[in-house]
């Protein structure tokens, strides 16, 4: 069986996208779509595509159709979402899932009321330590798990473009790659409902010059950090840079009462788990099963989801906590006070 598909938005990420279809020997492309005709006509040219739109609703209308993926910019993943489950088509839309918790909810509600499905691209949800970690708390192993740490610092990765105007991206740093960690913990964690967030935002080097940008473009932040309440008595502690002057470091953690795990995506090792009590703390090292932190292989989960009616691999109505959790930092920054937070629906 193979299924037609259709990309909208064919900037840099959509190529990820189409390799994995490509690579997935059960889809193919059918047709593209761009406001930007001539991006869209190259991204066709290289994947043998012939249809070629500037409107994703006539993309929509084609029947051959079973299933789009939305790789627009942030504040542009909600209509197309919505629009395409309306369609009847199945949903492949780039991370962050949308700009706002109010665009995530109508984007949750169209896939619960038309049965398809919404899958999220979070590449790491498929990364083999995640799924250890994730099956680890599971299990209990870790104890009653107490804190969690959710950290990217990147050096200097200020990537320019639409990420860095805010009536486009909708958020900065946080929203860009900070989703990464904060999801993986709250993935690890059994998705817990944030209750409250402390946290400050704030452009601290894209303002200045120096970059490949104009300053004044610079709408979004760069540096957030935040304190998260979390249910079950869980603190979580929050933090991405895309430039602050300390060597790169991405790490997730967890500590728990009979142990801990940590993830260091991008070191050597890149795992740690440790179990045991005061006296008897010892290192241990978790099975690992198959996966990969790859788009394309994301994108095979997705193919093989939609062939086979399988539940989504990333559905919203979890993955939206992360929108929950920005929308109350971004609150907080603005009033200087914590911010009660709600779930919607």
């Amino acid at each position: 069986m193979s299924i037609g598909v259709g990309i909208i938005g064919t900037g840099n990420i959509s190529r990820a996208h189409a390799k994995g279809y490509q690579q997935s020997g059960q889809a193919r492309i059918v047709a593209v779509c761009d406001i930007d005709l001539a991006r869209a006509q190259t991204a066709a040219a290289e994947w043998g595509v012939d249809r070629v739109f500037t409107d994703y609703r006539d993309l929509l209308a084609l029947p051959e159709i079973e299933a789009v993926s939305v790789c627009t910019w942030n504040q542009a993943h909600c209509a197309p979402t919505v629009a395409a489950l309306q369609a009847g088509k199945h949903v492949l839309v780039e991370k962050p899932m949308a700009a706002t918790t109010a665009e995530a909810w109508q984007m949750v509600l169209a896939a619960r009321q038309t049965d398809r499905i919404m899958m999220v691209d979070m590449k790491w949800r498929f990364m083999p330590e995640l799924l250890a970690g994730r099956l680890a708390v599971a299990e209990g192993r870790l104890g009653q798990v107490y804190f969690a740490e959710a950290l990217g610092w990147q050096h200097r990765g200020i990537p320019g473009g639409s990420f860095i105007r805010q009536d486009t991206a909708g958020g900065g740093a946080l929203m860009d790659n900070g989703v990464y960690t904060l999801d993986a913990v709250l993935f690890m964690l059994g998705h817990p409902k944030p209750l409250t967030v402390s946290g400050s935002a704030r452009a601290h080097m894209g303002t200045r010059p120096g970059g490949s940008w104009r300053p004044e473009d610079f709408t979004v932040e760069d540096f957030g950090t935040a304190y998260v309440r979390l249910e079950g008595g869980i603190t979580l502690f929050f933090a991405h840079a895309w430039a602050i002057d300390f060597s790169d470091q991405w790490q997730m953690r967890l500590a728990g009462t009979h142990g801990s795990f940590e993830i260091y995506p991008f070191s050597s090792p890149k795992l740690r788990m440790t179990v045991g009590g005061y006296g008897d703390l010892q290192e241990v090292t978790p099975p690992l099963v198959e996966g990969s932190m790859e788009v394309p292989y994301a994108v095979g989960k997705f193919v093989e989801a939609v062939i086979t009616g399988a539940p989504s691999p990333v559905p919203g109505d979890t993955f939206l906590y992360t929108n929950v959790i920005f929308d109350g930092l971004y609150e907080s920054s603005q009033t200087g006070a914590e911010v009660a937070v709600r779930l919607p629906g």
